[in-house]
Formats: structure tokens, sequence, C-alpha cells
């Protein structure tokens, strides 16, 4: 347990012993202020040496501190600056009561706008100061104190996502959010394609929207910390149209897009050595080529004639002229065909899928 003593003033007047008639004017207001050698002893301590785990937490309010004042002492707001090693960690205020007790959600926003919303153990140190009402025998004041507190770890609640976001802007006219992006671990990191254009000469923008349709707490360039790809303060830009494949991790605050200069097909039917190139039809949002003469022993999608980002099929979906459900290195397809349309978008479906003729 810490200390910290803070002494005041010049004269000998002792804060908590008997008064006599030589200091029966220290209760007027002017003579407060001169009121000198007082020592006041206080100690405030994590109220846990574990980590505190947000999740677990029942009610409103959390134990962050434990809070010892001396006899005839008290405080009702005690404010708590946490801070984190590393410079991308901005310093965060949060308020306790006199018994250490802090909001829930206090907690939670700080812990996550700190470093990430990512469910793990994060660890702060902290300067904890007060202004501390000293009652004496023949009045009051107050002294403000100070004292850090080098090690709070707390493990925030674990975020909820669901399981698409969706893609609004200027190539729909701000009107449509109907490609989306999916999670399907549910653990806030979204993935897909994009076609981003701008038919209408209002800037090569969009967001995202959480909700289709719905703007309340949209995810736009000021969600995110890390930006790949991506520029903007409020609406997300790029440099120029065409489909993109994003990566939106909301649980670490970060964007990139890779623009697709090339969606390929390569496989077996042309020895794994190149790509057959597809060309955007923007009126079908869909990838086509003819005359690729794809065969049973399997083949792929992939983009920018690089392995890097690349779909196949789900092993649980069955083989068939329309392949319904395409995933990041999914397994070799082995329909057989010429014409294939690749749907990247999630624009008709929950699912990227492609047909093949």
């Amino acid at each position: 347990m810490m200390f910290k003593k803070i002494f005041f003033g010049l004269s000998a007047l002792a804060l908590f012993t008997a008064c006599t008639d030589d200091y029966t004017d220290w209760a007027k207001p002017q003579q407060n202020a001169e009121v000198a050698a007082k020592t006041v002893e206080w100690s405030v301590s994590a109220a846990q040496q574990a980590a505190i785990a947000l999740d677990n937490v029942e009610g409103e309010t959390v134990k962050l501190l434990n809070v010892s004042l001396p006899e005839g002492a008290s405080v009702d707001a005690i404010n708590v600056k946490l801070t984190a090693d590393g410079a991308n960690y901005p310093d965060y205020n949060i308020t306790a009561d006199g018994e250490g007790y802090v909001s829930l959600a206090d907690l939670q926003k700080a812990t996550t706008e700190m470093f990430t919303v990512e469910a793990v153990e994060r660890t702060f140190a902290a300067l904890v100061s007060a202004d501390v009402l000293v009652k004496g025998l023949e009045g009051n004041a107050a002294i403000h104190l100070e004292q850090a507190v080098p090690s709070l770890t707390i493990i925030p609640q674990k975020p909820k996502f669901a399981p698409f976001i969706y893609f609004i802007g200027a190539t729909d006219g701000w009107a449509v959010a109907d490609q989306k992006l999916a999670s399907p671990a549910g653990d806030g990191n979204y993935t897909g394609f994009c076609y981003v254009a701008d038919p209408n000469g209002w800037g090569i923008a969009f967001k995202f929207q959480r909700v289709s349709g719905s703007w309340d707490n949209e995810i736009n360039a000021g969600t995110f910390t890390t930006k790949t790809g991506v520029t903007g303060d409020n609406n997300i830009e790029v440099a120029e149209e065409g489909v993109y494949y994003f990566e939106v991790n909301l649980a670490k605050n970060s964007i990139s897009a890779t623009k697709v200069d090339c969606m390929g097909i390569i496989g077996d039917f042309n020895g794994w050595g190149g790509d057959a190139v597809m060309t955007w039809n923007p009126a079908e949002f869909c990838y086509e080529a003819t005359g690729a003469g794809v065969n049973a022993n399997g083949w792929k999608f992939r983009v920018n004639n690089d392995w890097a980002i690349n779909l196949g099929g789900n092993d649980d979906a069955e083989p068939s002229a329309k392949i319904s459900d395409l995933v990041a290195n999914g397994k070799n397809l082995g329909v057989v065909g010429n014409t294939i349309k690749l749907y990247p978008t999630r624009k008709t479906s929950d699912k990227i899928y492609c047909t093949v003729e």
C-alpha cells in the first residue's frame, strides 16, 4: 500500500489534536488558507491484484480502487488519469467516487478508446488525484492530494458484432446499402469485395452501416486508427473507381483496401501457370469470362495474379452449376464449363458465389 504525505504552511497546528484559545480564529474564512502544518495521510491502491474482467461485472459500477483516508477526512470524487506505454495510446481521464467505484461504461470506453475493442488484458498506470475535505475541530479545509497507482489491469467486455456491415456511398447515390462485408466468426473482422464508383461526380467516397439503411453508429473514416489504401476524415475515400477487396477490423479499428486490377481464374485447365482474366460487368455487379474451359481437375479465383487473395469452395457446399459459397483460401473447384460469372459483392446474396455454364 502506498502513502503520500503533503504538508502545508509554516505554523504547527496539528489537524486532529485539540485546539486552544490561541487558535479560535482558525474557522474564519480569511484564516482557513493560513492553517498550516496539517499532515494528511491517505492511500490508494488497485482494488484487485488480478485483472478485472468487465464481462463478469454485475451492475453498473466497478470497484477499481481501494481508498483509505484518515478520520475526519472525506472525498466525493477522485480523478483517475489512465496512461499506457506506447506513443499510440492517449491518456484518458475517468472519475471514481469516494469509495473507488467507477462507471462500468466509462471504464469500458476508456479501455477500448486507449487500445482497441479486443477482449484482451490491458494494463494501465494511473495518477489519482482528489480534493479532500478535511474536518478540523474548528473548521474545514480542502486539500489537493495526488498519488500514483502503478498497475491497473482490465479485460474489456468482449465485443459483439453483427454478421455483416453494409457499404453505402456514391456508387449507388448514397441511397442503397446492399453490398456487404461479412464476419463469419463474429469477431469484428469483416472481409469482402465492394464496387466503388462515382456515377454522379460526387467523389469516390463511401461509408459502412451496421444496419442497412440506418445511419445510427455509422462506420466512417474516423472509426479507424489504421488505414491502408484509403483516406478521408469522415467519408472513406479511395484513389480511383473499381472493385476493392476490403478488410475492416472493428476489433482493432483498422481498414485495408486492395484494388482488384485483375480478377483471374487459374487451375489445371491452364497448368496453374497463369490467369484467365475476367471482365467486370458493372450492370450485373459481376466478373465474367468466356471460353475459359475450366475442368474437373481443379481451379480457383485469385486477385492481381497473386495467391494472397483467392477464392475457392466451402467444404460444405455441394458442387453444381451455381457454386453458392466461395470463401477465402477455399478448396479447389471442380465444376466444368466455359462461361463463368463471379458475384463477389454479396449484393444479391449473403455469400460470394459464381455460375458456370
